[in-house]
């Protein structure tokens, strides 16, 4: 037994009401497993262990699999990353910037600058999850609106304004869903359509789907998602994202196994991968902006975003944003230098290091954001990762 079976057994015991059913893989640039384990409960009311079948509402893992996919049509030329996209999206067309008036009322100002491919993979385009947003969120509350970001329509959710230029800065939102919408224009076709030819049956992926009421065999697998109470046990809820959505959001609306994200993790890896050119990997683990700039400023400013990942970093100038996830400038507390990583919202993870050949994906269904005991259990796996890799 492992160190990390050590501790992931522990940590998933239903005595201890610590955290939920957990899967994760680990995986070597010769694109061999290195680690694979489940633990815990995949149901609360059975004992059945997780597997690398196991499915999961992904939620922000989709972005990884969308921006695959928009490099893909970027590579065909029918598209560049630095393209205005109003042509293809016109719902973005001559965007409100969103501000808070002195009188404490809203002002909506035109902006002055086009949404570009690039911002929307990048979070600089302005467009926001309400949620977190209270300006955006007083917006929709003059509409007569709740929050609608895990709405299941990517257009009724992220047709909003803007909350600042695009370019001038970053926080994160639905780019990576309207990023979707032009592949599926592009191409005549769902986004899940698209995957399903350009991804999925490439890789042998076949416990993924934006679409779980129409994939028996994916739904049956799925995980219970947990809800820690503020008493600290845990509970059974329902997923916060709707299983009929009627659209394919590529921001957030994938189910997919870690069996299954660890096969794009590993391909990433390769000296000549499947799904993409090596120089569009390359391009993922590229810093998209500079190192103390207002972009990074505004990375920094949501540490709940990445400090499970790096161990808490907090120094401006250490972090930025690839295509597709958070890049390292320099070594973290967890995370080494040029590492792509990102996670998801029912506390998952996952991390590709190509210096030290090494890919991980960490699978649980836990609510509510941000939990600190599957935070502290994301950290050690990424920690005993990359020691296995260094032995």
């Amino acid at each position: 037994m492992t160190t990390l079976d050590t501790i992931l057994i522990a940590r998933t015991a239903s005595e201890a009401n610590d955290v939920f059913g957990i899967f994760s893989a680990i995986v070597n640039k010769a694109g061999e497993t290195i680690y694979s384990k489940g633990a815990g409960r995949v149901k609360f009311d059975s004992n059945n262990v997780p597997d690398e079948e196991t499915t999961y509402w992904a939620f922000s893992w989709t972005k990884l699999l969308t921006t695959v996919a928009t490099l893909q049509v970027v590579e065909r030329g029918q598209i560049s990353l630095d393209e205005e996209v109003e042509t293809l999206l016109p719902e973005l067309k001559n965007p409100d910037i969103l501000s808070g008036g002195a009188d404490g009322n809203l002002v909506l100002t035109p902006a002055t600058k086009k949404i570009t491919l690039r911002h929307l993979l990048t979070h600089q385009s302005g467009i926001v999850y309400d949620g977190r947003t209270p300006l955006l969120m007083k917006w929709r509350k003059s509409r007569g609106e709740g929050s609608l970001s895990f709405c299941g329509d990517v257009i009724k959710a992220f047709s909003t304004p803007l909350v600042f230029e695009p370019g001038e800065s970053w926080a994160y939102g639905g780019g990576l869903d309207w990023a979707g919408v032009i592949i599926e224009r592009l191409n005549n076709t769902t986004l899940g359509e698209y995957m399903q030819k350009n991804i999925f049956d490439p890789l042998g992926m076949r416990h993924t789907t934006f679409h779980p009421d129409s994939r028996p065999e994916i739904k049956a697998k799925l995980m219970d998602t947990a809800m820690r109470t503020p008493d600290g046990k845990l509970v059974p809820t329902a997923p916060w994202y709707p299983a009929d959505a009627v659209t394919d959001a590529g921001g957030i609306g994938i189910v997919t196994s870690v069996g299954d994200h660890i096969k794009v993790l590993a391909d990433l890896l390769k000296d000549s991968p499947t799904i993409l050119k090596r120089s569009s990997v390359d391009a993922m683990f590229t810093p998209q902006f500079s190192k103390t700039g207002p972009q990074a400023l505004g990375l920094m400013n949501m540490p709940f975003m990445h400090e499970n990942l790096t161990g808490g970093e907090k120094a401006l100038g250490k972090l930025s944003f690839g295509l597709g996830g958070l890049v390292t400038l320099d070594d973290t507390p967890l995370l080494p230098r040029n590492t792509l990583s990102w996670g998801a919202m029912p506390g998952m993870a996952w991390f590709v290091n190509q210096e030290q050949g090494v890919a991980g994906a960490f699978g649980t269904q836990m609510l509510p954001p941000g939990d600190k005991n599957i935070n502290e259990v994301i950290g050690l796996f990424i920690k005993e990762a990359m020691d296995m890799t260094r032995a």
